[in-house]
Protein backbone atom coordinates (compact mmCIF):
# COMPACT_ATOMS: atom_id res chain seq x y z
CA UNK A 1 0.00 0.00 0.00
CA UNK A 2 1.29 3.45 -0.88
CA UNK A 3 2.69 5.46 2.01
CA UNK A 4 0.27 8.35 1.46
CA UNK A 5 -2.56 6.23 2.90
CA UNK A 6 -0.70 5.97 6.19
CA UNK A 7 -0.02 8.48 8.95
CA UNK A 8 2.95 8.82 11.33
CA UNK A 9 3.49 5.63 13.33
CA UNK A 10 1.66 4.91 16.57
CA UNK A 11 2.24 1.92 19.23
CA UNK A 12 -0.69 -0.42 19.95
CA UNK A 13 -1.70 -0.37 23.61
CA UNK A 14 -3.88 -2.75 25.67
CA UNK A 15 -7.49 -1.65 25.52
CA UNK A 16 -10.89 -2.48 26.86
CA UNK A 17 -13.54 -4.02 24.68
CA UNK A 18 -15.29 -1.44 22.51
CA UNK A 19 -18.33 -1.49 20.22
CA UNK A 20 -16.06 -1.99 17.24
CA UNK A 21 -15.41 -5.54 18.47
CA UNK A 22 -19.09 -6.28 17.96
CA UNK A 23 -18.90 -5.32 14.31
CA UNK A 24 -17.49 -7.37 11.49
CA UNK A 25 -17.31 -10.58 13.53
CA UNK A 26 -15.89 -13.50 11.68
CA UNK A 27 -13.67 -11.39 9.46
CA UNK A 28 -11.39 -14.38 8.89
CA UNK A 29 -13.63 -15.21 5.93
CA UNK A 30 -12.03 -12.38 3.96
CA UNK A 31 -8.72 -14.25 3.76
CA UNK A 32 -7.55 -15.21 0.31
CA UNK A 33 -8.64 -18.51 -1.12
CA UNK A 34 -6.10 -21.36 -0.86
CA UNK A 35 -4.28 -22.42 -3.99
CA UNK A 36 -1.08 -21.85 -5.86
CA UNK A 37 0.91 -18.67 -5.02
CA UNK A 38 -0.33 -15.54 -6.74
CA UNK A 39 1.43 -12.40 -7.89
CA UNK A 40 1.83 -10.07 -4.92
CA UNK A 41 2.06 -7.16 -7.33
CA UNK A 42 -1.41 -7.92 -8.69
CA UNK A 43 -2.78 -8.41 -5.19
CA UNK A 44 -1.42 -5.05 -4.04
CA UNK A 45 -2.80 -3.37 -7.14
CA UNK A 46 -6.26 -4.78 -6.41
CA UNK A 47 -6.37 -3.75 -2.74
CA UNK A 48 -4.95 -0.33 -3.55
CA UNK A 49 -7.55 0.16 -6.30
CA UNK A 50 -10.40 -0.70 -3.91
CA UNK A 51 -9.30 1.95 -1.41
CA UNK A 52 -8.65 4.53 -4.10
CA UNK A 53 -12.16 4.13 -5.50
CA UNK A 54 -13.62 4.80 -2.04
CA UNK A 55 -11.35 7.81 -1.62
CA UNK A 56 -12.55 9.09 -5.00
CA UNK A 57 -16.07 9.20 -3.59
CA UNK A 58 -17.56 5.86 -4.61
CA UNK A 59 -19.77 4.31 -1.92
CA UNK A 60 -19.30 0.76 -0.71
CA UNK A 61 -22.68 -0.15 -2.22
CA UNK A 62 -21.73 1.29 -5.61
CA UNK A 63 -18.29 -0.33 -5.59
CA UNK A 64 -18.13 -3.42 -7.78
CA UNK A 65 -15.67 -6.17 -8.58
CA UNK A 66 -15.66 -4.90 -12.17
CA UNK A 67 -14.69 -1.37 -11.05
CA UNK A 68 -11.94 -2.64 -8.77
CA UNK A 69 -10.47 -4.90 -11.44
CA UNK A 70 -10.58 -2.13 -14.05
CA UNK A 71 -8.86 0.34 -11.73
CA UNK A 72 -6.20 -2.24 -10.86
CA UNK A 73 -5.62 -3.10 -14.51
CA UNK A 74 -6.43 -6.79 -14.07
CA UNK A 75 -9.20 -9.10 -15.16
CA UNK A 76 -12.07 -10.16 -12.90
CA UNK A 77 -10.75 -13.70 -12.93
CA UNK A 78 -7.50 -12.48 -11.37
CA UNK A 79 -9.45 -10.88 -8.53
CA UNK A 80 -11.73 -13.87 -8.01
CA UNK A 81 -8.74 -16.21 -7.75
CA UNK A 82 -7.77 -14.26 -4.64
CA UNK A 83 -11.03 -13.15 -3.01
CA UNK A 84 -14.67 -14.30 -3.29
CA UNK A 85 -16.24 -10.80 -3.40
CA UNK A 86 -15.60 -7.08 -3.02
CA UNK A 87 -16.14 -7.16 0.77
CA UNK A 88 -13.27 -9.63 1.14
CA UNK A 89 -11.05 -7.39 -1.00
CA UNK A 90 -11.88 -4.40 1.20
CA UNK A 91 -11.31 -6.33 4.42
CA UNK A 92 -7.78 -7.18 3.36
CA UNK A 93 -7.19 -3.73 1.90
CA UNK A 94 -8.06 -2.12 5.24
CA UNK A 95 -5.40 -4.21 6.96
CA UNK A 96 -2.77 -2.20 5.10
CA UNK A 97 -3.83 0.82 7.16
CA UNK A 98 -2.90 -0.71 10.53
CA UNK A 99 -0.25 1.39 12.24
CA UNK A 100 2.03 0.82 15.25
CA UNK A 101 1.18 3.30 18.03
CA UNK A 102 3.92 5.34 19.64
CA UNK A 103 3.51 7.12 22.94
CA UNK A 104 3.86 10.82 23.59
CA UNK A 105 7.18 12.57 23.69
CA UNK A 106 7.33 12.89 27.47
CA UNK A 107 6.54 15.98 29.50
CA UNK A 108 4.52 14.12 32.10
CA UNK A 109 0.93 12.95 31.79
CA UNK A 110 -0.37 16.18 30.28
CA UNK A 111 2.51 16.51 27.84
CA UNK A 112 2.17 12.90 26.71
CA UNK A 113 -1.60 13.18 26.35
CA UNK A 114 -1.30 16.37 24.31
CA UNK A 115 1.31 14.78 22.04
CA UNK A 116 -0.94 11.77 21.37
CA UNK A 117 -3.95 13.98 20.67
CA UNK A 118 -1.85 16.18 18.38
CA UNK A 119 -0.84 13.12 16.32
CA UNK A 120 -4.53 12.12 16.20
CA UNK A 121 -5.51 15.61 15.00
CA UNK A 122 -2.76 15.59 12.42
CA UNK A 123 -3.92 12.20 11.15
CA UNK A 124 -7.54 13.41 10.90
CA UNK A 125 -6.47 16.49 8.97
CA UNK A 126 -3.72 15.16 6.70
CA UNK A 127 -4.05 11.40 6.24
CA UNK A 128 -5.92 9.97 3.27
CA UNK A 129 -6.83 6.96 5.41
CA UNK A 130 -8.87 9.26 7.67
CA UNK A 131 -11.08 10.13 4.71
CA UNK A 132 -12.18 6.49 4.48
CA UNK A 133 -14.08 6.59 7.77
CA UNK A 134 -17.14 8.47 6.46
CA UNK A 135 -17.26 6.11 3.48
CA UNK A 136 -17.64 3.12 5.79
CA UNK A 137 -20.47 4.42 7.99
CA UNK A 138 -23.07 2.39 6.11
CA UNK A 139 -21.02 -0.82 6.10
CA UNK A 140 -20.91 -2.10 9.71
CA UNK A 141 -18.55 -5.01 9.10
CA UNK A 142 -16.01 -2.92 7.23
CA UNK A 143 -16.39 -0.04 9.67
CA UNK A 144 -15.74 -2.30 12.63
CA UNK A 145 -12.64 -3.72 10.96
CA UNK A 146 -11.37 -0.20 10.23
CA UNK A 147 -12.04 0.97 13.79
CA UNK A 148 -10.14 -1.93 15.28
CA UNK A 149 -7.15 -1.37 13.01
CA UNK A 150 -6.93 2.40 12.83
CA UNK A 151 -8.91 4.11 15.60
CA UNK A 152 -8.80 1.72 18.56
CA UNK A 153 -5.01 1.92 19.09
CA UNK A 154 -5.28 5.70 19.41
CA UNK A 155 -8.27 5.42 21.75
CA UNK A 156 -6.38 2.90 23.89
CA UNK A 157 -3.35 5.19 24.11
CA UNK A 158 -5.49 8.12 25.27
CA UNK A 159 -7.33 5.93 27.78
CA UNK A 160 -4.07 4.58 29.19
CA UNK A 161 -2.56 8.05 29.74
CA UNK A 162 -5.74 9.34 31.38
CA UNK A 163 -5.83 6.32 33.68
CA UNK A 164 -2.23 6.93 34.61
CA UNK A 165 -3.11 10.55 35.32
CA UNK A 166 -5.74 9.47 37.84
CA UNK A 167 -3.34 6.97 39.42
CA UNK A 168 -0.59 9.58 39.79
CA UNK A 169 -2.89 12.23 41.19
CA UNK A 170 -2.64 14.51 38.18
CA UNK A 171 -6.37 14.06 37.59
CA UNK A 172 -8.98 14.02 40.35
CA UNK A 173 -9.73 10.60 41.81
CA UNK A 174 -13.35 10.79 40.68
CA UNK A 175 -12.50 11.52 37.05
CA UNK A 176 -14.32 9.17 34.66
CA UNK A 177 -11.61 7.96 32.31
CA UNK A 178 -14.03 6.47 29.80
CA UNK A 179 -16.06 9.67 29.54
CA UNK A 180 -12.94 11.80 29.16
CA UNK A 181 -11.61 9.43 26.49
CA UNK A 182 -14.89 9.65 24.58
CA UNK A 183 -14.89 13.44 24.86
CA UNK A 184 -11.37 13.74 23.45
CA UNK A 185 -11.83 11.18 20.66
CA UNK A 186 -15.20 12.64 19.70
CA UNK A 187 -13.71 16.12 19.50
CA UNK A 188 -11.10 14.89 17.04
CA UNK A 189 -13.44 12.82 14.86
CA UNK A 190 -16.66 14.86 14.93
CA UNK A 191 -15.94 17.09 11.95
CA UNK A 192 -14.44 14.25 9.96
CA UNK A 193 -17.47 11.97 10.40
CA UNK A 194 -20.30 14.51 10.36
CA UNK A 195 -18.99 17.07 7.90
CA UNK A 196 -16.28 15.18 5.99
CA UNK A 197 -14.21 18.33 6.31
CA UNK A 198 -10.69 18.63 7.64
CA UNK A 199 -10.32 21.15 10.48
CA UNK A 200 -8.59 24.40 9.72
CA UNK A 201 -6.75 24.60 13.05
CA UNK A 202 -3.07 23.86 13.42
CA UNK A 203 -2.96 20.30 14.88
CA UNK A 204 -0.80 21.38 17.83
CA UNK A 205 -3.13 24.26 18.74
CA UNK A 206 -6.20 22.10 18.27
CA UNK A 207 -4.80 19.32 20.45
CA UNK A 208 -3.93 21.76 23.25
CA UNK A 209 -7.43 23.27 23.01
CA UNK A 210 -9.13 19.86 23.19
CA UNK A 211 -7.04 18.67 26.14
CA UNK A 212 -7.50 21.93 28.06
CA UNK A 213 -11.28 21.85 27.69
CA UNK A 214 -11.67 18.12 28.24
CA UNK A 215 -9.71 18.19 31.49
CA UNK A 216 -11.16 21.45 32.82
CA UNK A 217 -12.26 20.79 36.38
CA UNK A 218 -10.41 17.46 36.54
CA UNK A 219 -6.84 18.64 37.13
CA UNK A 220 -5.67 18.52 40.72
CA UNK A 221 -3.73 21.25 42.49
CA UNK A 222 -0.65 19.08 41.97
CA UNK A 223 -1.11 19.23 38.19
CA UNK A 224 -1.91 22.95 38.25
CA UNK A 225 1.31 23.71 40.13
CA UNK A 226 3.32 21.76 37.54
CA UNK A 227 1.83 23.69 34.63
CA UNK A 228 1.79 27.10 36.29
Amino acid sequence: MSEELLSPGVRAAPRQACPAEMEGAGTASHRRQPGRPRSERASRAITRAALELLLDGMSVDALSVEAIAARAGVGKATLYRRWPNKEAVLMEALESLAEPQTGGAGGGVLGELTAIVEEFCRWAEESRSARLLPRLIGAPGLRGHYLRLVIDPRVAAIREVLGRGVHRGVLAAGSDVETLTTLIVGSVLCGLVLCEEAPTWNPADRAAHIVDHALAGHLTDQAASRTA
